[in-house]
């Protein structure tokens, strides 16, 4: 086998996802011929698709010593350099691969994908527009195109554009996970917690998204549960006032609240379970009970319910009920701090 043929097998290799036997023929290609541009902007490229980001920096700046005007060289360094956060040199990279192929829309997309992923500049996402624009112009078949002409218009607040950005892109390929996750965002913000599930619950089956879509699957039910509030902090305000308008009740009253509340938390439960796809209820629970953190959340949004059973259940407690309320307060604010957070965490993904 040639050095040639060594390279295009390694390609055709990386086309069905086999990186590592890719990697092996090119490491034997490159060993013969170490001046092979070519073949060490495909090494770049293997690399990169194993999130090796060293050794795919390394690549491309082999394959640019030894031909400084491969534009595919120089679009691997600003993929990798970006995943690296060097921003200023993955920027500086990108523009000489847009310079070198200004026709190429590849070049123009990882321009956009950089500047958006660059935390140091601020709201300026001029730059990004146009080169997303750009991109989408040449090249309106690709579903990366829309993608990040939809990142552009969520940036600037254009939930419109946005979502049919992301729609299209899923027309063209629906295993864009990148696009259904922001569809899913976008969606959960409107309150439409049904459809948002079902696609955060394909982000998680997909082969890389396990994390994000669970995660954010993780957000929805705490997004569920802060509903809630509202009930305990009713259910503490029938508690208090039967406590105090009938101070003498016998069990029969105090047993008719706690019903109420129960009744309350069940319309509650039943909400609940309607905004979840019936295939997704058992493993959103499932999620739920694992994790600490939403279930301090569901705690502390029950807080004022479990005091109202508290003066219900121990009537002593009653003269105290100052100190039960504050008590329940306290566990609230920090269950809805941490919801917050949470919400605040919900992630996106730009790939």
């Amino acid at each position: 086998m040639t050095t040639a043929d060594r390279v295009a097998r390694a390609r055709a290799l990386m086309d069905l996802g086999r990186h590592d036997q890719a990697r092996g023929l090119l490491a034997e290609a490159l060993a013969e011929m170490p001046g092979d541009a070519a073949a060490w902007s495909s090494m770049a490229r293997c690399c990169y698709r194993t999130d090796d980001f060293e050794s795919a920096l390394h690549a491309a700046d082999q394959a640019l010593a030894h031909n400084p005007a491969l534009a595919a060289a120089w679009r691997w360094r600003a993929l990798s350099l970006a995943e690296l956060k060097r921003w200023q040199e993955a920027h500086r990279a990108a523009a000489e691969a847009v310079g070198r192929e200004p026709q190429n829309w590849s070049g123009h997309m990882i321009m956009a994908r950089g500047l958006l992923a660059d935390p140091t500049r601020g709201g300026d996402d001029r730059r990004a527009r146009d080169a997303a624009h750009r991109a989408r112009e040449l090249a309106p078949h690709e579903a990366e195109t829309h993608f990040y002409a939809g990142r552009v218009a969520e940036r600037a607040g254009r939930e419109a554009e946005a979502e049919a950005c992301y729609r299209e892109a899923l027309r063209l390929n629906p295993e864009q996970r990148s696009a259904r996750n922001q569809l899913a965002l976008i969606q959960m913000r409107r309150g439409e917690n049904y459809a948002a599930a079902q696609g955060f619950a394909a982000v998680a089956a997909s082969a890389k998204g396990a994390e994000l879509g669970i995660h954010n699957l993780k957000v929805v039910a705490v997004r569920l549960i802060s509903r809630a509030r509202w009930i305990s902090v009713g259910a503490l305000a029938v508690a208090e006032a039967g406590v105090i308008a009938v101070p003498d009740g016998g069990w029969a009253v105090r047993g008719a609240l706690m019903a109420a509340l129960l009744v309350g938390w069940a319309v509650w439960a039943v909400w609940a379970a309607r905004q979840v796809p019936p295939q997704l209820r058992m493993p959103l629970l499932r999620t739920v009970r694992g994790s600490a953190y939403v279930l301090l959340v569901l705690l502390g949004v029950a807080a004022f319910t479990l005091a109202a059973f508290v003066l219900l259940l121990v009537p002593v407690l009653a003269p105290f009920w100052g100190e039960v309320v504050l008590a329940a307060v306290a566990l609230q604010l920090t269950a809805l701090r941490t919801a917050a957070v949470l919400v605040r965490k919900a992630k996106q993904r730009v790939e």
